[in-house]
């Protein structure tokens, strides 16, 4: 009696010893960091950096919106590209 309540204890504590270790939990998200959002006071619109500068081009107006453009350090600025396209919502 002793040697078969010993051999179950033993099946037990192997079977939760076994099935223990198949836990799983969902990893934990982390929401990613929303990006900073800097407004350019008025007649502020060089924004200068050892590497280069920023220049904000257009004029805020629906047809010609606000935008940025990057020019390397040493670089001639090229002509002003054409304000990114708006889609047109109906």
């Amino acid at each position: 009696m002793k040697n078969r309540l010993f051999v179950a204890s033993l099946l037990a504590l192997s079977g939760a010893t076994a099935l223990g270790g198949c836990a799983y939990t969902e990893p934990a998200v982390v929401p990613a960091a929303s990006p900073t959002v800097v407004v350019a006071p008025t007649g502020e619109r060089v924004v200068t950096y050892p590497e280069g500068r920023y220049e904000l081009r257009g004029d805020g107006s629906v047809a010609s919106p606000y935008y940025w453009v990057w020019i390397p350090r040493g670089a001639t600025p090229p002509s002003p590209p054409p304000p990114p396209r708006r889609l047109q919502t109906q």
